[in-house]
């Protein structure tokens, strides 16, 4: 079961964030991003979820306080509203509390939303990029979910560890358990309680797409497991999680 208050604030915090690091690691994405200088913010109801998109000099930054002035400010009453503008599934118009004049921030941030789905798809850009910014949202997905999810708040507090996720030779997450509230970390954690290690960012990828006997490649060790086999196994819970409210291909819409 999918809980909409944490489906919107994945979306504004693990998937929206990837755009930072597409718009300094991406051509085209840094093309976009250079189009328009100012800062976007979108907010959930008077409580709930909030962030700010902001472009400046061809990179964007998302910041989770939205805090000050912004240019434009797209309200949703709702939860629901904002996921199905992030899902695509449904029609979803916000209410434009300021800026919605200002058509060409509006124009820049959908076609640089546009060109982050088509690279999380896989048709324009390396496999390392796609694995690196797939690994970030499984990160701070993870993180949002052990929080936030009802079903997976008590099983979080269960374990106490940092659980690292990470191609061989290559990109790594994190997501701590150690300090009350799970925070999704990018980079190696020192000395992880529990490791999940893929030999290459294509296994990965086809890990994360449900496109190969994962069982199998462990036999193979190009999966690895190390660690806190309890706390793995909670993870493992945690996921599954993921893939019902992140599924394939639809990280990024």
């Amino acid at each position: 079961m999918i809980d909409q208050k944490v489906l919107s604030k994945i979306y504004l915090g693990a998937v929206l964030p990837t755009m930072e690091t597409l718009s300094i690691e991406d051509p085209g994405a840094s093309s976009y991003a250079g189009q328009w200088s100012g800062r976007i913010r979108f907010a959930v109801g008077l409580r709930g979820p909030r962030c700010d998109v902001v472009f400046k000099d061809s990179m964007v930054k998302v910041e989770p306080e939205a805090r000050g002035p912004s240019d434009i400010y797209l309200f949703f009453p709702t939860t629901t509203m904002l996921n199905a503008l992030f899902s695509g599934k449904g029609i979803s118009i916000p209410i434009p509390l300021k800026g919605f004049t200002r058509l060409k921030g509006l124009m820049v941030f959908s076609r640089l939303a546009k060109h982050m789905e088509k690279v999380l798809d896989g048709a324009t850009a390396p496999e390392k990029l796609r694995a690196r910014l797939t690994l970030d949202i499984l990160a701070r997905t993870m993180a949002i979910i052990s929080r936030d999810d009802p079903e997976l708040r008590p099983l979080a507090k269960k374990i106490h560890g940092k659980a690292e996720f990470r191609i061989k030779d290559g990109h790594a997450v994190h997501v701590d358990f150690t300090r009350g509230e799970p925070k999704g970390i990018i980079g190696t954690a020192q000395s992880p309680d529990f490791l999940l290690e893929f030999a290459t960012d294509d296994l990965f990828l086809k890990v994360s797409e449900d496109k190969v006997d994962v069982l199998a490649q462990a036999c193979l060790l190009n999966i690895i497991v190390k660690g806190d086999l309890h706390m793995g196994q909670i993870v493992n819970v945690f996921l599954d999680k993921v893939g019902v409210y992140l599924p394939p291909k639809e990280v990024a819409k």
